[in-house]
C-alpha cells in the first residue's frame, strides 16, 4: 500500500477547558514551547492506541496537574503546527469542557508553560493568544453559559470552514 502524500497526514489533539466560576484556565506557554509567548489551554497529541478522552485526561494532568472529570465535546478546529523537521502539518484539534477536583493551583511544567491565568470572558483581549485558540476560547464561554450541546454541523463548519458557501459558475448557453 501507497504512503499517503504528507500533506495528507493530520495529527489529532485533545484539549481541555476547566472553569472556575466564571474564569477559564489559561497557560503561558514558554520561550522553549511551539506557539511561544502566547496563552493556551491545557491540550496535547493524542498517542497511538489513546481515545481522545483519555488524551485529554493525560494532557490535563501532564500540563496542571489536575485530575479531572472529562465533560461535553464543545469545539473541533483543524489547525496547522510545525513538526519537529520543520513541516507544516494539519492537526484536527478536539476540546472538551473538564471539571478539575478541588481548588488548588495547577502546577505547571517550565519547559512548556511559563505561569497560568484565570480568566473572564471580558478579560481574553489582555491574554494573545493563537487564532485558532482564540475561536476555541470564545466557544468554551459561549457552551458553557448556554448549555448548548455541540451539534454535527457545528463540527463540520469547524472542520470544513468552507462548508455551504458554494461558488456558482457561468453555465455555458
Amino acid at each position: 500500500m501507497k504512503t499517503p502524500p504528507s500533506n495528507l497526514k493530520a495529527r489529532v489533539a485533545a484539549g481541555v477547558a476547566i472553569f472556575r466560576d466564571d474564569k477559564i484556565l489559561l497557560l503561558h506557554r514558554s520561550p522553549m514551547a511551539s506557539n511561544p509567548g502566547a496563552w493556551d489551554l491545557p491540550a496535547g497529541h493524542v498517542e497511538p492506541g489513546e481515545t481522545l478522552s483519555k488524551a485529554a485526561r493525560r494532557e490535563a494532568r501532564e500540563e496542571t496537574g489536575f485530575d479531572i472529570r472529562v465533560g461535553s465535546l464543545f469545539h473541533a478546529e483543524v489547525f496547522r503546527t510545525l513538526s519537529r523537521r520543520g513541516k507544516i502539518r494539519p492537526t484536527v484539534g478536539v476540546y472538551f469542557h473538564c471539571v478539575a477536583k478541588g481548588r488548588r493551583d495547577p502546577k505547571i511544567d517550565p519547559q512548556e508553560h511559563t505561569e497560568f491565568a484565570w480568566v473572564r470572558a471580558s478579560e481574553l483581549e489582555d491574554y494573545p493568544t493563537v487564532p485558532y485558540l482564540a475561536r476555541t476560547v470564545r466557544a468554551a464561554f459561549a457552551s458553557k453559559e448556554t448549555g448548548d450541546k455541540p451539534t454535527t454541523e457545528l463540527f463540520a463548519r469547524a472542520l470544513y470552514p468552507t462548508l455551504g458557501r458554494h461558488t456558482t459558475l457561468p453555465v455555458p448557453a
